[in-house]
Formats: structure tokens, sequence, C-alpha cells
């Protein structure tokens, strides 16, 4: 389903500079000749861009698609391309808490893509299957979309469109028929991964959050998993920022964890919300508070709001369903150790999906609106037809200005850069 990607507009500042200083070549890079460079500089920014793990798939294709000198230079991907699925077989016993066998790995990719001959751009996250087939999902969950419309490109040429990679993602899945009283996902939290090299499986290491609310890590050294026994409280979610592993409980503490297994406070508690998650905004870590009710009477103006909409509720009185009523955005100062409030994004919208969260400019899409958070919430849950690729899945959006909040099909304009999007925003009286 996709072909080769290319984004050379802003190919140039993804290379390493080093290999430029001191090339009298390029003292006047203006003026010179890109595709005349030395083919072992080229072959010396190939292999850097290769190892670096900093650089990304998208890096790789950029640095092909600059001209024939540059591609040849780099004539094929390496053995890990994206998204790739790690086997992961401990050779050593498990504790209590943990069961051995075999595990696959698999990594998902989340890209802003702007086609030819459109204004806007889309927001899509691609799965990579054994056949190296590639799958569009839904960009916040790990709903596979089926039925695609019927004017959707049968193949993707990435040369001729603007890439830029939003976030990844990774889901941990128990390969083997499952253990007798093994009653689900060993890990029901999203999954982190780090390696020495993004091309090599040599060496790596993946955290994420045992069913048990503690840490738990696989290191291929090791070849064992461990869990990590401070835990004051369940952890909410991990990142991998800055290439450190974090971590914060359900209260708002922050742990950074070494590579020795220590673990070490970075921030303290912030009180008041249900459910923590962990974004990576310019550089600075953030921690977005969700707050859940399970009655109306709680938060009345949220509910007038959201009146006129169709809500999803079981038959079932022993049923409770969890709400989402709002949200709070805080920045870590890591010299104080606390979580500052943040009041306003600007132009940043903040996406919380089931395995990863990530921002992106709403100037890059039209129709969108910046410091607003979109988040999933099955009390929208909607079961119509006409809802396309949000079917069976609601997508809300927070309103940080004036704290309201919606599902998202009370916003056509902003349910454009979902790609594809819903029938009812395509639709000739949409």
């Amino acid at each position: 389903m996709a072909e080769e990607a290319s984004s050379s507009s802003s190919c140039f500042s993804q290379l390493p500079i080093l290999f430029f200083q001191n090339i009298h070549l390029l003292k006047n890079p203006e003026m010179s000749e890109w595709s005349q460079l030395p083919k072992d500089l080229l072959d010396r920014i190939s292999s850097t861009l290769s190892s670096s793990s900093s650089s990304s798939w998208i890096d790789l294709i950029r640095f092909r698609s600059v001209c024939s000198s540059w591609r040849s230079s780099l004539t094929s991907y390496p053995p890990y391309c994206f998204p790739n699925k790690i086997s992961i077989n401990p050779s050593n016993p498990t504790n209590g808490l943990l069961y051995s066998g075999n595990f696959t790995l698999s990594k998902r990719i989340i890209l802003h893509l702007n086609l030819p001959n459109h204004s806007n751009g889309w927001i899509i996250k691609l799965e990579q299957d054994n056949s190296k087939l590639f799958h569009l999902l839904n960009p916040l969950s790990e709903l596979k979309i089926q039925s695609l419309p019927s004017n959707f490109p049968k193949v993707f040429n990435f040369m001729d469109l603007r890439i830029v990679e939003l976030g990844q993602e990774y889901v941990l899945r128990y390969a083997d028929k499952w253990p007798i009283g093994f009653g689900g996902d060993l890990y029901r939290e999203k999954v982190v991964f780090s390696s020495n090299s993004p091309w090599s499986n040599d060496d790596y290491v993946i955290m994420t959050i045992h069913v048990s609310g503690k840490l738990a890590l696989f290191r291929l050294k090791d070849s064992m998993w461990t869990i990590i026994e401070e835990m004051p409280n369940p952890y909410d979610d991990v990142i991998y920022y800055k290439g450190k592993f974090y971590a914060v409980d359900g209260m708002g503490r922050a742990v950074v964890v070494g590579p020795s297994l220590t673990v070490t406070l970075v921030a303290y508690a912030v009180y008041g919300g249900d459910k923590k998650y962990l974004v990576e905004l310019d550089g600075e870590l953030l921690l977005v508070d969700r707050y859940l009710s399970i009655g109306s009477d709680d938060y009345p103006i949220y509910h007038s709001q959201i009146q006129d909409y169709e809500i999803y509720v079981p038959n079932d009185d022993t049923y409770i369903v969890d709400t989402t009523v709002q949200f709070k955005v805080f920045k870590l100062d890591q010299l104080k150790k606390e979580w500052v409030e943040v009041k306003d994004l600007g132009d940043r919208m903040l996406f919380l999906g089931d395995n990863c969260s990530f921002s992106a400019l709403a100037s890059d899409f039209i129709g969108s609106k910046g410091n607003c958070i979109y988040f999933t919430d099955r009390y929208f849950q909607s079961n119509r037809e006409e809802d396309g690729l949000f079917k069976g899945h609601c997508i809300g959006v927070f309103n940080l200005e004036d704290r309201s909040i919606k599902p998202l099909a009370s916003y056509p304009g902003y349910s454009k850069f979902f790609w594809p999007p819903p029938t009812w925003v395509t639709s000739p009286t949409a």
C-alpha cells in the first residue's frame, strides 16, 4: 500500500550539520551543487542516519529523495523497517507477577500527511503486517479501518508528499496460548521502547505497566522481565523522553527509571484528576490530568452541552459509565520538582490515544482550532453507519479556553484531518 516516502523540502535541516563543517565545497551552501557532494561524505552521512538513535525512518527517506547520487549512497533500507515486530523470548523464569513465554512487540507510526493538490493535511496511523502490507488504523485507537472510500488511492507515492512524524506507539501482545488462569493482557497501559540504534535489534529495553500497576521492564541483555517494586500508587502512563524512561502514577507523582533500575523522583503529586497522561510538546514534558464523573449532578454545565447528542449507555443498571468532564494541563519544572499548570496551548492540539499521546499544530489543518485536547470516550460511543471511521469509538474535544467539552461530531471542520473522515464530513450535505 505504501511506496517510498519523501519530504525533500526540509531534508537539509534533518542532516547532521557536523559533516558540513570545514568542507570547502559548502562554504557558500546557496551556490553549491548538492548533487556533487563527495561520495565518502555521502557515505558518512547515510551511515550516521542509519545508526543514530535520533534518526527516524522518514529521515532516511528524505536523504534518499534529494537526488540520484544521494539515493545511491543508501541503496537499500536497513533490516529494521517501520513498523516492525520483535519476538520476545524470555530465557529465565519470571516471578509470580509475570508469565514466561513469547511476546510480540508491534510498532506503529503516526504521520501528518499532505497530499498533492490538497491544502489540508491528514493524520494517519500505519501498521505493517507480516506480509509487509500497510494498514490504516484509527489515529487514537487500535481500531483497524476496514472500508475505505471508493476514491481512496491504491498506491501512495510518498515522493510526492510532505510528511511529518507526529508519534509512534508500541503494542505488546502475548504470542502463545494464554496460561491457565490468565484472563487478559499482561500489560494494561502504554508500552515504550528504547534501542541503541533504531536500525538494530541487538540491544533494546521495553518499559510498560503491568496489570498490578507496577512498572515492568524487559532488557534484551538480561533476557527476562523485571518488576520494579517501588510503587506508592499504581502507575498511569510511561514515556521515553530525552533518552530516559519517565513514569507517572495516578496521583501525578513522576519518576525516572535509571539503567540500574533505580527510581528517582522528578515531580511531586498533583491531586484532583482521575487519569494522568504524559505528552511531549516542543521539547517540554506535559502532564494532562483527566477528570471523570459517573453522575450528571457533578457537572451540570457539561451535561447540558451534550444533551442534544445521542449517548450510548448499556441497558444494565449495574453498569457504571465514567464520563470525561474536564482536563488540566501541567508542565514539568525539573528544578522545583513540580508540575506548573498551563492555561493556554496556543496553536497546539493534544491527542490522547489508547497507546500514544502526541501533539500537532492547528495551523497545519484547515478548519481546526488550537488550544484543544482530542480524546476517546465511550460515553459518546456512536453506532451510526454514517459515522464511518468513528463508528463504535467516540472522540471528544475539550477546549481549554472556554472549558467546553463536546463530541467530535459537533465539529465537522475538526474532523477533516482524520483520514479517511467519516461520511458525515465528506457528504455533499455536510
